[in-house]
């Protein structure tokens, strides 16, 4: 049903003129076909054996009902090639692509079909789009077509050596752009497999990268640079030089800017990394310059637009400006848009809630009309983020931090206690000296309070220690911390303090 659900979203994003395709009516009724498909639009069917039990009254292995799936998929798939691309939403390097691609199919057909004159006609026309648009495979697919045409179907010795080439000049840009994007997806791929062992990417960016710098001097294609900018990036990231990181984010931006074609993502992934490297400086002015760049190339309601609120939430979080934090929360959640997000994204946004919940709660944000703290509760909130509770190592962790706090700043003292052991397994367990550090040193540090009996003062000698970890490795040096520290610690040391006494600690 996944495949099915995919294909029927896309085609009804694009709103197909001619949803006839899907299948005819027949004597006038809907046919079968059609009407699976607006079900499963609809959200009516959102599984298999729903729809197999509705129309057949059997389960999904049923013949009857596969035959019936199999002839939507197909038809789905048939209705793919006629996206208008004019639509809103697709820029001038996504109709080039789509219509390339397209076209590209048809020369295929024609050539097999014998019909050689026309499929070259077609495939020179595409053969000047690619070269605008830098699309190397089809230039190596297409320069193939040709100089075998002009050696053999229509000699043409000029034609032939003038192909011949550019074929060899697009294999190499080819080469060079799979070799930059296969080091890419080994880099994402070991960071994924070992991000509980090391930082991001351990030493492997920088190597990669020095592996690719020289080929920049020959190779200035828009696919080719985006990945060795991003190996950049990722290797002075892993370093936690974030200054330097938001300097060569710039230099990418600038070196994809002199290709007239190029894609806003390209420079929406640059933009967000640069934004990420002033959290962490805690540059507002700066992030905020970043930010306003960054909205002008999507499109309010899109899951980059989400992405733009969520690290511009993180950045006023970081610098202390709570009530901005508050208004892009609001703006992002009360949007039309916000139900179409997927799961683990609204997630995100219900742990954001949870912190601002909690700023609300010790006077630290003000909002109006004036809310009481009985709106928000706690127990609801862990239900409604069961995905990132399971993630031990990532976002679980804010989640922890934040119930104590709430425990601590609502005096329920035998709570925390109650909970103290576990906590401390927890810290055993899964926080160890990598990038989680941090969050294991203020982990800790919260659980010197139920140890001194929640009074202030004698928490302060206990709690020494622990700031000096957090000194010894401030928020600027700790890899992704501003996607699980959320509120710097050093903040949520002072606003603890304050919740168990007046003088604090």
């Amino acid at each position: 049903m996944e495949v099915i659900r995919e294909l029927v979203d896309l085609v009804s994003r694009n709103k197909l003129k001619s949803i006839e395709l899907l299948g005819q009516a027949e004597q006038g009724r809907t046919s079968m076909v059609n009407s699976l498909y607006f079900k499963i639009a609809s959200g009516e069917f959102l599984s298999d054996e729903e729809a197999a039990t509705y129309y057949f009254d059997a389960q999904p292995a049923d013949q009857s009902y596969r035959k019936l799936k199999n002839r939507l998929k197909n038809r789905l798939i048939n209705a793919v090639f006629f996206i208008d691309t004019k639509q809103p939403g697709y820029t001038d390097w996504d109709q080039a692509y789509i219509t390339c691609c397209k076209e590209w199919a048809a020369v295929k057909i024609l050539l097999n079909r014998g019909a050689s004159k026309v499929a070259v006609d077609l495939a020179l026309k595409i053969f000047k789009h690619a070269q605008y648009y830098q699309f190397s495979e089809l230039l190596v697919n297409i320069s193939k077509i040709l100089r075998l045409y002009y050696s053999t179907r229509q000699p043409d010795a000029r034609k032939l050596k003038y192909y011949d080439e550019l074929h060899a000049e697009y294999v190499r840009l080819w080469q060079c752009e799979n070799l930059a994007e296969d080091l890419y997806i080994r880099l994402v791929h070991n960071h994924l497999i070992n991000r509980s062992q090391a930082a991001p990417g351990s030493s492997l960016a920088k190597t990669y990268y020095e592996q690719l710098r020289p080929l920049m001097e020959e190779h200035r294609s828009y696919h080719f640079l985006r990945h060795v900018y991003l190996l950049k990036v990722a290797a002075l990231m892993e370093e936690g030089n974030y200054m330097e990181t938001a300097i060569a984010c710039d230099e990418a931006i600038n070196a994809l800017a002199a290709i007239a074609f190029v894609p806003p993502q390209a420079f929406l992934t640059f933009l967000y990394q640069k934004l990420v490297c002033h959290i962490q400086l805690k540059d507002y002015p700066t992030g905020r310059t970043v930010v306003e760049r960054a909205l002008e190339l999507e499109n309010e309601g899109s899951f980059n637009w989400y992405k733009n609120r969520a690290l511009c939430l993180l950045l006023a979080l970081h610098t202390r400006n709570y009530q901005q934090a508050y208004s892009i929360w609001q703006h992002a959640t009360c949007h039309p848009s916000f139900k179409q997000l997927g799961k683990r994204s609204a997630e995100h946004w219900k742990i954001y809630e949870a912190w601002l919940q909690y700023l609300i709660f010790i006077g630290k944000l003000s909002i109006y009309p004036p809310e009481t703290n009985s709106k928000f509760r706690l127990n609801k909130f862990l239900n409604e983020v069961p995905t990132f509770s399971k993630d031990k190592k990532g976002m679980n962790i804010p989640i922890l931090i934040i119930q104590i706090l709430f425990m601590i700043a609502q005096k329920r003292f035998d709570a925390v206690i109650d909970r103290m052991e576990a906590i401390d397994r927890y810290c055993s367990r899964y926080l160890k000296q990598d990038e989680n550090y941090r969050c294991n040193v203020f982990i800790r540090l919260l659980l010197q309070i139920p140890k001194a009996h929640f009074h202030p003062q004698a928490i302060r000698p206990r709690a020494e220690r622990y700031l000096a970890m957090l000194r010894q490795q401030p928020l600027q040096i700790s890899p992704q911390g501003h996607e699980i520290e959320i509120v710097p610690f050093e903040d949520l040391w002072e606003m603890t303090g304050a919740t168990l006494g007046k003088k604090g600690f």
